[in-house]
């Protein structure tokens, strides 16, 4: 057989076992998952990360500013307290506009 027979093969045979899964499988509860991931955000969203952040963008804009780094690496920090900060009203949104 060639290659390109077996990938396909392979697909149809995942394609099958993907259409013939048992619905209560898409019922399991991620309760102390959500509660880890809970605690996780809210450190992350603490005073350190505060003080982190607000430190990260003065050192990265002087640096920038005196052309030590590159004005990407000051994007990178916004971006980064972007999803730190504003990461549960977007799952919140998320969630919402998919129920």
């Amino acid at each position: 057989m060639q290659k390109s027979h077996l990938i396909l093969l392979a697909l149809a045979a995942g394609l099958a076992l993907a259409i013939h899964a048992d619905p209560a499988l898409a019922q399991v509860k991620f309760a102390k998952a959500e509660k880890v991931a809970t605690g996780l955000l809210a450190s992350l969203r603490g005073t350190l990360s505060t003080a982190f952040f607000g430190i990260a963008f003065v050192v990265t804009g002087f640096l920038a500013a005196f052309n030590r780094i590159s004005w990407a690496w000051v994007a990178l920090v916004v971006v980064g307290a972007f999803l730190v900060f504003a990461g549960p009203a977007i799952v919140a949104n998320l969630r919402s506009s998919f129920s």
